[in-house]
């Protein structure tokens, strides 16, 4: 979906083009222009037309920025950050920088990690770690990556036995 329609399908049924114009500080035909594609506004308008849309701010001027890229890698750069940043895993690391530590950067170097991140049952069983807030998923993580193989193996073999599932 382009900017253009992005503003448009917010807008639609809560503000006129000349009255989201208003309360953004423009004319309501510059609003008309941008959902037409010929003018993506700049980095301020674009948060002040998110705040007045209730859109989020992020993912609102990564669109601009795709939307103004002339290169085809800048702008397949742009859609996939457009993505990331949709997903519930990533965005919950974004948000909370304490989450970004050396150890659980190093454990997601690890190729069995990332194959697990992309199975459904893992994604939905970490967003749902993350948002128990007694539970410390990274430094769990960063401990399970510094496991020798034998130590990982028996914890979880215990982890499944406590669970009550087969082994």
């Amino acid at each position: 979906m382009g900017f253009g329609d992005i503003i448009k399908k917010a807008r639609t049924g809560k503000f006129s083009q000349q009255t989201l114009g208003k309360q953004i500080g423009v004319w309501g035909t510059y609003i008309g222009q941008i959902e037409k594609g010929e003018r993506v506004p700049s980095d301020e308008r674009c948060i002040q037309l998110a705040n007045a849309l209730e859109l989020a701010p992020l993912k609102l001027l990564i669109s601009a920025y795709r939307e103004r890229s002339h290169a085809n890698e800048a702008k397949a750069l742009f859609t996939q950050m457009e993505k990331l940043i949709s997903d519930p895993v990533i965005s919950q690391v974004v948000s909370n920088p304490r989450l970004l530590t050396a150890s659980l950067l190093k454990a997601l170097k690890k190729t069995e990690i990332r194959r697990a991140l992309k199975d459904p049952k893992w994604q939905e069983a970490i967003c749902q770690a993350m948002s128990d807030s007694d539970r410390d998923l990274p430094l769990l993580i960063s401990i399970a990556s510094e496991m020798p193989p034998q130590q990982w193996t028996a914890l979880l073999n215990t982890a499944k036995a406590l669970a009550g599932v087969q082994t």
